[in-house]
């Protein structure tokens, strides 16, 4: 587990799913949510330079991260990984049991659009979403800022993610789907 005071590098950002959870302590956590209906449940986390989903369908784990160098993860279970260089998009099913999909992307704008979407991020927080507001390096420049929007069906979770990168007006968005394969459904 890493902490640093600045935001990582998008360059530096890599993105990876193991086929097992991860235990918490390897995460610096800034804002947490556990969401559960029946057959599943998943822990969501801001984490020091992006996120963590944990999503359990017994007896599969899964887990999406997005960070930075600051955060060491072991090796073992790795099934996919992705630095931020350019749009990626993945589908796996660890296990049979669950169907896996995800995209994430980099996004660079004008400072002054940069500022913009960050305030409507800020004023459109809502109950619903994870919202995290980091500790700027530059206080002329906006916060970095993590968001989770999270939609949880009977068989599936949707998460939308939203980090913001001021030093390089830079956003990063990833958008996950764990849906349980029909024949958990069935139960």
């Amino acid at each position: 587990m890493g902490v640093s005071f600045g935001r990582s590098r998008v360059a530096d950002l890599s993105f990876q799913v193991f086929n097992r959870s991860l235990h918490p302590e390897w995460f610096a956590t800034r804002a947490f949510r556990r969401v559960a209906h029946a057959g599943w449940e998943a822990d969501l986390r801001i984490i020091e330079g992006g996120h963590a989903v944990v999503f359990h369908a017994a007896p599969i784990g899964l887990t999406e991260i997005l960070s930075g160098p600051e955060t060491v993860l072991p090796e073992p279970g790795l099934l996919f990984h992705s630095h931020l260089r350019r749009e990626r998009s993945t589908h796996l099913r660890p296990g049979g049991l669950i169907e896996y999909q995800s995209c994430l992307e980099v996004e660079h704008v004008d400072l002054e659009i940069f500022r913009h979407l960050c305030e409507e991020m800020t004023v459109g927080a809502t109950r619903e979403a994870l919202f995290h507001c980091f500790r700027g390096t530059n206080r002329l420049a906006p916060p970095p800022i993590s968001s989770l929007h999270i939609d949880a069906r009977v068989s599936s979770l949707a998460v939308q993610s939203f980090h913001t990168f001021p030093d390089e007006c830079a956003i990063v968005r990833t958008q996950s789907l764990f849906e349980l394969r029909p024949q958990l459904t069935k139960r």
